[in-house]
């Protein structure tokens, strides 16, 4: 299958033309907007002629081959067309129909045959059940519905699964220019991943959209926005479904809070996308990263703005999205010679009217902003709503042009973020125009598209850990995981034998099948200790009281250790439970640190604050695994576990290289044992305090079925 054939045929056949309006009617106009040169054959039994041209019976009339075939017919006809379509030597199929997988099982079985079909005779085959494509920069286009009037053309590729999305994307008019537009659907052969790796290998795309409801190759197309990642090309990833239910836990709740969901986004956080959550932000972030420049000086913000009201604002839009705005530094001399006494010298900063009725001292003052060391961007925060009156629409435009010239003579660009989202003044919009002022609107979703711009470029390319375990090491766990009772879950003593045969650290600890036992191993640890019983298909034992802690003397620990053997005991039916015996650990935090293998994504690493809670407050960072040291301590600082470790209210500051070790350690084995475990959870590690390491108290491993 080559994309090349479905995205620039030579040839193209319309079956289902038609001079009325409609699928048949709107292809032959869509090839006629972008000026495609190859030859059209139009394809309908009732018609001699349409549009001008000869019209034909059936595909097999046609003569001579053809190279892409649009199919605009009803789904019981369309695995017949498709015959004819690799009878006539086409490589390429582009299926608006719909009647497919999305209507059960009838229509799951039509697409299985065109499935079947389109592989045996390698064709490309876009849809079904989409509007098909434009591509631009080809001049060609197989795309089923109506056009706006203008097509601005430019570098960035959009494909999107849904037709609604891109019908939404080419009528915006918000001056997005394209290069293609490509409508998946059902993705029934050529997916989102087969058109990302075409598109991002193309000299004339810089910025690729896409719109996800699901993703069918996730290793795929990660892979290919890490390509994208190397060419300096940003992915921009819309995807829906996020309030879906999620993996249920199985036995761990590592699953709870890392489901499909959270694994998607560690995904495309992996491949170095850019994630968005809505269309706005969409249209605004691939308007940011379409026009900006590619290199930047600095990733911090100067912002000004004429209101204190909508700095206000601002402010909490940049505390939300991590847009920097660096202090008021090399400039603060010449802001306070230029603006009027007691004005508050602060990035955002109030030009104040000075800066509104005299273009220069809002330039110098912008020009001073932009050659601070730390500021990348200039950022104009102001309202330009299409009512604006004459007047002001006049002063507005003479400010961004102050604005823009200043950021000019810094040798930075310039934003406008209108702090409503409704059209501009066409003034307004007019100056930014001729200034080259990237313009944006909305003071959420500008302010975050500037911030994940800067992110983007500030971030180095993602790349992968490597497993640390020694071939010896790997063994040794194989060994303890073989070796390890029968059932699908490990209990918490054979679970930490395969963590710590791969180099994870273990905590002292005695197992006992007695009073008499469990008595003499509080003697060797010394007290105070915790008694926990080990029950057959018990998992979580504080949620079924088989935890009892610090026990200091023997009538303690042996009318403990007696009531979970029998508790234990009547609970399995049998003799089987056995008592785990540890010294009380005093720690700085008690965190969370698990692993599970998710069915799309493949392994994942989670880590965050732990307890019994966790999945009520899901505070915790998620990754694909495996992750290097220092990934997991940036995973730590983004999770309120990161202040505790940190020295939280005057406490001590936590091992957090430890931490981060363990971390690491465990993403390594659950990438390393991916086919044999589907879950490792740690919960609670216990964070000693700075240089003293970290214990894990319990843990459990969940064996993968087969």
């Amino acid at each position: 299958m080559t994309i090349a054939r479905l995205l620039r045929p030579a040839s193209i056949a319309i079956v289902g033309a038609s001079d009325k309006i409609g699928p048949g009617f709107n292809a032959w106009n869509a090839l006629k907007a972008v000026g495609y040169g190859g030859t059209i054959h139009l394809i309908n039994p009732r018609s001699k002629e349409l549009l001008g041209q000869p019209c034909y019976p059936s595909l097999a009339e046609v003569p001579g081959t053809v190279d892409a075939v649009f199919i605009a017919v009803q789904a019981e006809k369309v695995v017949d067309v498709a015959k004819e379509a690799a009878a006539k030597g086409a490589g390429a199929l582009a299926v608006l129909s719909s009647g497919f997988n999305e209507i059960g099982e009838h229509g799951a079985g039509l697409q299985r045959e065109l499935v079947a079909l389109a592989r045996e005779h390698g064709m490309a085959a876009c849809g079904p059940n989409c509007l098909g494509f434009l591509n631009f920069v080809d001049r060609t286009a197989l795309f089923g519905t109506s056009l706006p009037g203008e097509l601005p053309v430019g570098r960035t590729a959009a494909v999107v699964q849904s037709g609604s999305i891109g019908i939404a994307l080419l009528n915006a008019a918000r001056g997005l220019g394209l290069s293609h537009l490509i409508t998946s659907g059902n993705e029934a052969v050529t997916t989102v991943a087969d058109y990302v790796s075409f598109l991002v290998e193309e000299p004339t795309v810089d910025t690729l959209i896409v719109f996800l409801e699901q993703l069918r190759e996730p290793q795929r197309f990660i892979a290919a926005c890490r390509r994208a990642r190397v060419l300096n090309k940003p992915v921009i990833v819309l995807k829906s479904g996020r309030s879906a239910k999620g993996q249920q836990a199985v036995a761990a709740h590592t699953g709870a809070v890392a489901g499909s969901l959270e694994a998607s986004d560690a995904a495309l956080r992996a491949a170095g996308a850019v994630q968005v959550f809505s269309l706005d932000e969409l249209i605004e972030t691939s308007l940011a990263f379409s026009t900006l420049p590619r290199t930047l000086k600095a990733s911090g913000t100067a912002m000004v703005s004429l209101s204190g009201g909508q700095i206000a604002l601002a402010l909490d839009a940049a505390d939300e999205t991590g847009l920097t705005l660096p202090a008021v530094s090399t400039a603060k001399d010449t802001l306070t010679e230029l603006l009027p006494p007691n004005s508050h010298i602060a990035n955002p900063l109030d030009l104040t009217w000075a800066g509104l009725y005299d273009a220069s001292i809002a330039r110098r003052c912008v020009k001073a902003l932009g050659e601070q060391p730390d500021v990348g961007v200039i950022m104009l925060l102001q309202d330009s709503p299409r009512g604006l009156g004459e007047q002001q629409a006049n002063r507005y435009s003479t400010l961004l042009r102050a604005v823009a010239d200043g950021a000019a003579d810094a040798g930075v660009p310039a934003v406008a973020v209108s702090n409503v989202s409704s059209d501009v003044h066409p003034g307004y919009a007019q100056a930014a125009a001729e200034k080259s002022v990237t313009s944006l609107r909305g003071t959420m979703e500008g302010i975050g598209a500037v911030a994940r711009y800067l992110r983007w470029h500030s971030a180095p390319p993602p790349q992968q850990a490597r497993a640390v375990a020694s071939g010896t090491r790997r063994a040794d766990a194989a060994r303890a995981l073989a070796s390890a009772r029968a059932g699908a879950v490990l209990d918490e003593h054979d679970a930490k034998a395969v963590l710590a045969a791969y180099g994870l650290p273990a905590l002292p600890e005695r197992l006992a099948a007695s009073v008499a036992e469990a008595q003499a191993a509080m003697q060797a640890l010394g007290a105070p200790v915790v008694i926990k019983a080990l029950v057959p298909g018990v998992a979580h034992k504080s949620e079924h009281g088989f935890v009892r802690l610090n026990l200091r003397n023997e009538a303690e620990v042996g009318q403990a250790a007696r009531d979970l053997l029998d508790k234990g005991r009547a609970l399995s039916g049998g003799d089987e439970t056995r008592l785990l015996v540890q010294p009380m650990i005093s720690s700085v935090a008690e965190l969370l640190i698990g692993a599970r293998v998710d069915p799309e994504f493949g392994p994942v690493i989670v880590a965050g604050m732990g307890g019994i809670h966790v999945e009520l407050f899901k505070d915790v960072a998620v990754r694909l695994a495996p992750v290097s040291a220092a990934e997991a301590q940036e995973m730590l600082q983004s999770t309120k576990a990161g202040r505790l470790l940190d020295g939280w209210r005057g406490k001590p500051k936590g091992d957090l290289a430890a931490t981060a070790e363990v971390i690491h350690r465990l993403s390594c084995l659950i990438a390393d044992f991916k086919d044999d475990v589907s879950e490792i959870e740690i919960n609670p590690l216990a964070v000693l305090p700075a240089g003293s390491g970290c214990l894990p108290l319990d843990c459990l491993i969940v064996r993968k079925t087969r």
